[in-house]
């Protein structure tokens, strides 16, 4: 078995490639996101080195295709600016060219072989199940994990030998930490021992569509061998395959397709001999105000209508914040709301247009202030905060690390609400200009630039609007000078401020149909009392 550590530094991280045949789901833009997030902490993090995200649609067959043409549909990483090296479509020749050679791999390496198959088959899951793996449902049998429907099935397929991988990847799983959260790893461990061989094809006559087995046109590629090897694809397979181009060093996947990637995919590149990724990063599925959401019951989340309340920013933010990888998590439209206007409105962009207003910093430039000449009366509530400050990007450099991202959105929002008090209690739009005021602004401007700096992979567009107001170039937007001062290397005696372009973004009303029934009828009884 092969296991490839890159030094820490590169990194690659992959998602999953989805269908195109309809509006993006809120569990999509979730797993994107955290992919987006991951890659630009560590272009942060180490700037020097290489680092590669890449991400994609499965656009097989035509139908697919032409339904996302018909439909309008577009890509959802370019509408929620996420930052990919590369974005994989699996009609492109490269990806038809790199599946070819890796079934031709797979047969050279004697893994392979053709046989009569039979099993329950799930069209909508594109799998077998065994026979303990489903159960009688009220229109015939269903998969006990997914639910969704399946059909015996009786075929002649190509058959891939993974029982002779077993062990070398229970090895991989136990030995290397590879599942995160662990959490996961019973679930990957059980689905082992399922199968001892896969059927990695279909007949051609019931799969119109797909990449035809080389040398058996009668026989189609399994969809998921198919679709496992874009990772390959995008990093050119079989060529320029040497670290630091392989292996991944983070694959984000949902819970949902954990047995594809924790025990097909590992086996297939174990015989294909390659080396097998670092980390699969799994996290759970998003609820609708508790509830599984369903087409049937109308609670399904679009991310782009949904974004049209809660800006983009805001639903990438609160997804960060509120998604649980251990766990599913839950969406709710009003909470929703109350995060973003507690955390990004009020905490964040607010304070800093407050404290760049003109009527306060009349000079609009960046006061410097020694920390050794702190006025006086500002010290004794100027310190801890300081303290927090120096402290706060040592808490979220192994969160970061580690994807934890809403521990990281914690400790960022403890030092942000610190900062709004400091700044309400010695309310500087009552001071004098002098010494006094300048301390209380460059202790504020500090925080403000160092959450905003750490900020920078959960909501890129919010941080680059506070530091360019504060007037931080991009020389200066890195974790060396994430401290109270920015280090010796930051010049900021005399920095101009940034242009004033007003508020990031205004508070957002909650819908009315959203309104609790209480709640509405104080706010009539309001406005009839002030009509009285």
């Amino acid at each position: 078995m092969r296991i490839s550590y890159l030094r820490q530094a590169s990194s690659f991280i992959t998602t999953p490639i989805f269908y195109a045949n309809g509006p993006p789901h809120l569990g999509h833009l979730y797993t994107a996101i955290i992919g987006d997030s991951a890659h630009r902490w560590n272009r942060l993090k180490d700037p020097q080195s290489e680092h590669f995200f890449a991400t994609g649609t499965d656009e097989h067959g035509s139908k697919i295709a032409k339904t996302a043409k018909e439909k309008g549909l577009t890509s959802i990483e370019l509408e929620f600016d996420i930052n990919t090296s590369d974005y994989i479509r699996t009609t492109e020749k490269r990806h038809r060219e790199c599946v070819e050679v890796m079934w031709k791999r797979l047969e050279a390496a004697n893994c392979i072989e053709k046989s009569a198959y039979s099993g329950w088959y799930s069209t909508t899951d594109e799998c077998f199940y065994q026979e303990g793996d489903v159960e009688d449902g009220p229109d015939g049998k269903i998969s006990k994990e997914t639910r969704s429907r399946v059909e015996w099935h009786e075929e002649e397929n190509y058959m891939f030998k993974l029982d002779q991988f077993h062990e070398k990847i229970r090895t991989w799983m136990t030995k290397n930490d590879v599942i995160r959260p662990k959490h996961y790893l019973p679930n990957a461990l059980r689905y082992i021992e399922a199968e001892s061989r896969l059927s990695i094809s279909r007949d051609a006559s019931r799969l119109l569509w797909g990449i035809p087995v080389p040398g058996d046109s009668s026989q189609t590629i399994y969809v998921w061998l198919d679709a496992l090897c874009n990772y390959l694809t995008v990093r050119g397979y079989p060529d320029c395959m040497a670290a630091p181009a392989w292996p991944p060093t983070t694959q984000i996947i949902g819970k949902d397709i954990l047995k594809f990637h924790a025990v097909y995919w590992p086996a297939f590149l174990l015989a294909a001999g390659l080396d097998l990724p670092q980390r699969l990063f799994v996290h759970g599925h998003w609820l609708v105000d508790g509830s599984k959401m369903s087409k049937s019951v109308g609670n399904v989340i679009e991310p782009l209508k949904m974004s049209e309340l809660l800006s983009k920013e805001g639903l990438r933010y609160f997804l960060l914040k509120q998604g649980l990888p251990h766990d599913d998590s839950n969406f709710a439209v009003v909470k929703a709301i109350n995060v973003i206007n507690a955390d990004l409105v009020n905490n964040v962009a607010n304070l800093v247009s407050r404290a760049c207003a003109t009527k306060i910093n009349e000079d609009q430039v960046y006061p410097y202030v020694d920390v050794l000449e702190l006025h006086d009366e500002i010290c004794g509530s100027a310190n801890p905060l300081i303290a927090e400050m120096n402290a706060l990007k040592e808490k979220v450099i192994p969160l970061y690390d580690n994807i934890l991202f809403y521990k990281a959105i914690e400790e960022i929002m403890a030092v942000s609400k610190l900062t709004n008090a400091f700044f309400q209690v010695h309310a500087p739009w009552k001071m004098s200009k002098g010494a006094k005021l300048s301390t209380v602004l460059y202790v504020t401007y500090e925080a403000t630039r160092i959450i905003s700096l750490l900020m920078q992979p959960i909501t890129p567009k919010l941080s680059d609007f506070c530091l360019s107001r504060l007037g931080i170039s991009s020389d200066y937007r890195n974790l060396e000078t994430a401290t109270f001062g920015g280090g010796p290397k930051m010049d900021q005696v005399g920095r101009p401020l940034g242009e004033d372009k007003g508020l990031y973004m205004d508070r957002i009303e909650v819908p009315k149909e959203k309104v609790e029934p209480r709640k509405a009828n104080k706010e009539k009884k309001k406005k009839a009392n002030k009509v009285e």
